[in-house]
């Protein structure tokens, strides 16, 4: 997803309402995977992430939703 497309996306939003977001660029994954993606490579990962072919479990969301629900059950 463009930068532009994502801005557009938030602007729809409540500015007061709390979200989840996880973006990433592509020099954040070669660094932190220690390789090279060539240009063709990354739009083709995005485009393959835009397509819904990852779902919000590969994101970890159930565990954050069930971890801040064990919380709010230990201040009770």
């Amino acid at each position: 997803m463009k930068v532009s497309r994502a801005i557009a996306l938030l602007s729809e939003e409540n500015p007061d309402s709390e979200v989840m977001v996880q973006w990433f660029t592509k020099e954040h994954v070669e660094a932190n995977m220690q390789i090279e993606i060539t240009d063709s490579h990354w739009e083709g990962a995005v485009s393959s992430f835009d397509e819904g072919d990852v779902s919000m479990d590969d994101f970890q969301v159930q565990w954050c939703l069930d971890d801040a629900a064990e919380k709010l059950e230990e201040v009770k």
